[in-house]
């Protein structure tokens, strides 16, 4: 059996095998999917699908968000009649439509057969990268679509955990007699993460995670993106929006025209045949460049600030900042936040698939890993909602109530089980919410536990005799597993029969 690590990026993936004398990174081979499908593109870009794992995997159609990042998509996504996006490609003669689960299936199939031609042997148990914002919708397609080609995810672990195991495991010598806390800062292509993490010998302590879903290296792609296509329009009455093919020429210029704009004062944006054989050329200024983009770089310190204040620590604390992803362009003005220049030690396209690989092989048998502990943290708070009774009130017959509490505050360890007493009248509803769904920047509502949602839980019915009260004392054991997932473990009821036992409740 192997030990592998997935990395799923938005638009390239990469697998790392543990084997016994190191880590190896597998490149994709298979036509059509990962970077040979890369090359059909622009030649097909109605039935080239990609920027499914941060833009649709897990979300609703109606999904505001989804709705933006849509517009930007060369394929066609519909509604489905769950409500969750459909996919439209077409697939050998015909036009075929998938959910989002069934395309990350295949290209988890992909990767898995990658992983086991290099390894040898068969591959089951696996550890994935995900994003640290993903709600539980995303989180459980993310496994859903894993499962789906016999995959065994032990856990799923946060990109920037990864990233930071990746880092400590192997500095032995550097975390010896102190503690020393290491900032690792990702702007990628679809967010930017922050991760506060504390090593000493043989263990890793994760501080503090902060991100923005929305402030990313595309960000500024596509201020680019948006510059020069207003330009295009006026100089060359080239319209790049109703033209699929151009507009994924124009996006891959502009990348490439960022990255030029690091190290010189100005750059060129020249484009062979973007629109009926008609070349495109023009220049553009750093200054200019900064300044179509100064709302991005502004937004840049909140979550730098965020996870500073979470981890309660100051600048001062901080050892090193680590600069990691597909975007390094903002080097200068992390430089003046922190007051130190970060560092670029570790391969921005491995690290997450690295960690994610070093996670799995320390769960397995199989293999013998330095000794080294991740303790991880919850980076958002959930909590608990349902109606019943106070403690207090179910002495005076006052009416059942809507009430909340949180029962996982942010920072909580990952794992983690806890009880929680409930006084109600009878089968009740408990449902698991984001406790700051503005924060998360994504719908409250993580799952319901009810009667009407029978494949899930429900919590109750309870003994009907006339020596139960009318209002009953019920506790719940709630788990927040490695997975980040909350569910609901078991409840019990005192049984007024037998004095000091206690009868579950019955679970579908």
């Amino acid at each position: 059996m192997s030990a592998v690590g997935f990395d799923f990026r938005n638009e390239r993936c990469v697998v790392a095998v543990a084997k016994h004398t190191g880590i190896v990174y597998i490149d994709e081979e298979q036509d059509f999917l990962g970077t040979n499908g890369s090359g059909t593109r622009k030649k097909y870009p109605e039935s080239s699908i990609s920027l499914i794992m941060r833009w649709i995997i897990g979300r609703p159609f109606s999904d505001p968000e989804l709705q933006q990042y849509l517009k930007a998509l060369p394929f066609s996504v519909t509604e489905g009649p769950d409500g969750f996006p459909l996919i439209h490609a077409r697939y050998g003669e015909e036009t075929r439509s998938f959910t989002s689960i069934e395309i990350m299936g295949m290209v988890f199939s992909n990767m898995k057969r990658l992983a086991e031609n290099m390894s040898n042997a068969p591959v089951v148990d696996c550890c994935i990268g995900i994003p640290v914002y993903f709600t539980y919708l995303q989180r459980s397609a993310v496994l859903e679509a894993a499962k789906i080609v016999g995959l065994n995810p032990l856990r799923l672990m946060h990109e920037t955990t990864a990233t930071a195991l990746a880092y400590g495991i192997y500095k032995t010598g550097l975390f010896e007699d102190v503690h020393r806390n290491v900032a690792f800062v990702d702007i990628g292509h679809a967010s930017m993460q922050v991760c506060i993490a504390n090593y000493k010998k043989g263990e890793m302590k994760i501080l503090a995670h902060s991100f923005d879903r929305c402030l990313v290296g595309r960000g500024f792609d596509e201020v680019l993106y948006q510059h020069f296509a207003a330009k295009f329009k006026a100089d060359y009455e080239i319209d790049v929006f109703q033209n699929a093919y151009a507009g994924i020429q124009l996006r891959d210029a502009c990348e490439k025209l960022k990255e030029e704009l690091r190290s010189n004062p100005e750059a060129l944006l020249y484009i062979e045949c973007l629109i009926d054989m008609n070349y495109v050329r023009c220049f553009i200024k750093r200054d200019e460049f900064k300044q179509i983009s100064s709302s991005i770089l502004e937004r840049l310190k909140k979550p730098l600030e965020k996870a500073l204040s979470e981890a309660k620590i100051l600048l001062a604390d901080i050892y090193a900042v680590e600069v990691v992803g597909s975007d390094s362009w903002l080097i200068r003005i992390l430089t003046d936040y922190f007051g130190k220049k970060p560092r670029n030690t570790m391969n921005a396209s491995e690290c997450v698939s690295k960690g994610c690989a070093l996670e799995c092989a320390i769960f397995s048998p199989n293999f013998k890993v330095r000794d080294f502990q991740v303790n991880e943290i919850l980076p958002f708070s959930i909590a608990l909602q349902w109606k019943g009774f106070s403690s207090m009130q179910r002495y005076y017959g006052e009416k059942e109530n809507l009430r909340s509490c949180i029962v996982f505050p942010i920072g909580n360890p990952i794992p983690s089980v806890k009880s929680h007493t409930f006084y109600v009248s009878g089968t009740f509803s408990l449902e698991v919410q984001y406790a700051y769904a503005t924060e998360m920047q994504a719908p409250a509502e993580i799952s319901t536990f009810t009667v009407k949602v029978a494949q899930i839980f429900k919590i109750g019915p309870f003994m009907s005799t006339k020596y139960v009260r009318p209002v009953i004392k019920v506790e719940v054991e709630v788990g927040l597993n490695l997975d980040g997932c909350v569910s609901v473990n078991s409840a019990k009821y005192p049984d007024h029969l037998k004095w000091g036992k206690w009868r579950l409740c019955v679970r579908v």
